[in-house]
């Protein structure tokens, strides 16, 4: 019983310490949007952060931490096409 609640707990401060990363990571990203920083290096920026928000989610939140890597994978290329495509879209309409 001593074991279940400790991971419990483990699990709780793990969760939390994800949600907080999350939130700093949006924060980070609207104030350097909210000063004015744009162009392609901060979209690459965006998009990295996104990415990375993505799979944070997957793993910890989607419990996809532990399953077989196909499932990972499946999940790991959806995002990577999902924000190719948005920066092919962010690149074209510079054109």
């Amino acid at each position: 019983m001593a074991t279940l609640v400790h991971d419990l707990r483990k699990q709780r401060r793990t969760a939390t310490a994800v949600w907080l990363a999350l939130l700093a990571l949006s924060v980070a990203l609207a104030a350097l949007g909210g000063i004015g920083l744009r162009g392609t290096a901060f979209t690459a920026l965006l998009l990295i952060t996104t990415f990375v928000k993505g799979q944070l989610i997957a793993d910890h939140f989607m419990g996809l931490r532990r399953v077989r890597l196909l499932w990972r994978g499946i999940l790991f290329g959806y995002l990577l096409v999902i924000v190719t495509g948005i920066g092919i879209a962010y690149r074209l309409a510079l054109v």
